[in-house]
């Protein structure tokens, strides 16, 4: 079974991939050093409905006593990580707590409930273990390895957050099964970024075989995703709190996107589409600064996110709601606007204070 390792000295910890491996995670959980008896697997209905009883199965195998909170949102998954959700998981916890129980979270479901249980695992007592046990593939590839944890506010995404290190990576490939095509489309969007940043051969890959060339080989998929975990494991190792201006390279695509998402009060816009959008918005700034060395990328870009399904534009945003947004984006230094941009395939350069107009004209030429 492929595995690799998030290396942080004391707080390392594996990420295994493969597939219909859920039955060895009571067995997984013991390696990764779980010894509390209590699994509170905070999840969704959607999500828990396919393999509750497998994933009960597991635990309790290996002496573990499995027990449920469902994370419901509103009109979009995103809804699951505000804070009213989030008091309701905390009481929870601390009810089952109360009672004498050694006590763990786990997240089973997207990035979306990794963010919320991560958060809830970090401040609950000071800090108490959690493991990912993600279900998307953006989660997969992307949110579940790195530990940065939070909650959703009105005014933008993961405004209350934490960076706080799971136990373990659990991913099984298989769990992706009964995702809808828009959630495989949403998740490639990561992939296709991990792409770009640091990985050429990657790109060439999506380029050739598409959305259901990689959907639907599951080798093909498991190498996809190992190769995607990689990269992130090795910048988390290197840069874990987000200082070095190593790790901010994962946010390619995602300043413009955060700010899609949030004005579009994250439900007609998923995390991928925004980010896929954002990713060009990036190139087009990138060209007007003059970093673009590869005149060919933005083209390639936008191939393939067709080919992927993902859209090349906005619809219904102001751009001026989109500034307000970007104000409140954690990457903004000291006032200061911060953008990811390509250089060529596998490069980026990191700029700081873009002009207004610089950045107007971009968001304009993908709005629909």
């Amino acid at each position: 079974m492929p595995s690799l390792s998030v290396h942080l000295k004391e707080r390392s910890y594996p990420i295994v991939i493969g597939r219909d491996i859920l039955p060895r995670l009571g067995s997984h959980l013991k390696k990764a050093g779980i010894s509390q008896k209590v699994a509170l697997i905070v999840t969704q209905k959607e999500v828990v409905a396919h393999c509750q009883s497998r994933l009960s199965e597991a635990l309790t195998s290996e002496g573990y006593e499995p027990s449920f909170f469902l994370a419901s949102g509103g009109r979009s998954s995103e809804a699951a990580k505000s804070q009213p959700v989030y008091d309701k998981l905390i009481r929870h916890l601390a009810s089952l707590d109360g009672k004498g129980q050694s006590i763990f979270l786990a997240a089973l479901g997207g990035g979306v409930v990794g963010d919320l249980t991560g958060f809830a695992a970090a401040v609950y007592r000071r800090g108490i273990p959690y493991v990912q046990i993600p279900t998307t593939l953006t989660a997969q590839v992307d949110s579940s390895i790195g530990g940065k944890t939070g909650i959703d506010l009105p005014q933008g995404k993961n405004l209350l957050g934490v960076i706080y290190q799971p136990k373990m990576v659990f991913c099984d490939t298989a769990l992706l099964g009964t995702l809808p095509g828009r959630h495989w489309s949403d998740g490639f969007a990561e992939v296709i970024k991990y792409g770009v940043i640091k990985d050429p051969r990657l790109f060439s890959l999506l380029e050739k075989y598409g959305k259901e060339g990689i959907r639907n080989n599951p080798r093909l998929l498991e190498k996809v995703i190992m190769r995607c975990a990689k990269i992130k494991a090795k910048i988390v190792s290197q840069d874990e709190a987000d200082k070095k201006d190593l790790r901010i390279v994962l946010n390619f695509g995602h300043t413009a996107g955060h700010a899609i998402e949030a004005a579009s009060r994250f439900s007609k816009v998923t995390h991928g589409e925004a980010v896929g959008i954002g990713m060009l918005v990036a190139c087009d700034i990138a060209r007007a600064c003059g970093v673009l060395k590869d005149q060919s990328l933005p083209a390639r870009l936008e191939q393939t996110l067709v080919k992927f399904e993902l859209p090349l534009t906005y619809k219904g945003i102001e751009i001026e709601t989109l500034f307000k947004a970007m104000g409140y984006d954690k990457k903004t230094l000291e006032g200061k606007n911060r953008f990811v941009l390509p250089v060529t395939l596998g490069k980026t350069v990191v700029l700081n204070d873009i002009p207004a107009a610089i950045i107007q004209s971009a968001l304009t030429k993908r709005k629909n």
